[in-house]
């Protein structure tokens, strides 16, 4: 899990550039602070319960932490769908939100 220093704060605003992938949509922009920032909204049409939906943003915010470098000054607003209860397929898309940072 992320330190404290690494989550997204909702007070500025949401990012302004959007994605949207079949288990989540993405917003991301880059920041003046040099590190990475995160956040993870599952909300309750994802499921009722909340075990599960903090079982999900564990697992994705667990597959970002490997993959992404933290010293990289961007923001990320993940927004889960139903679909993202599949952990299986999320490893592909996050792999395609590699490609797309890596042109900022």
């Amino acid at each position: 899990m992320f330190a404290k220093d690494f989550r997204y704060p909702f007070k500025e605003g949401l990012p302004k550039n959007s994605e949207s992938f079949p288990s989540f949509s993405l917003r991301y922009q880059a920041n003046d602070i040099g590190r990475l920032r995160v956040a993870v909204v599952v909300s309750k049409k994802v499921h009722k319960n909340a075990t599960i939906r903090n079982r999900v943003k564990r697992k994705l915010l667990a597959h970002i932490e490997k993959k992404i470098n933290k010293n990289k000054g961007i923001d990320l607003v993940f927004y889960l769908k139903r679909k993202a209860l599949e952990i299986e397929n999320m490893a592909d898309e996050i792999e395609s939100v590699l490609d797309l940072l890596e042109e900022i």
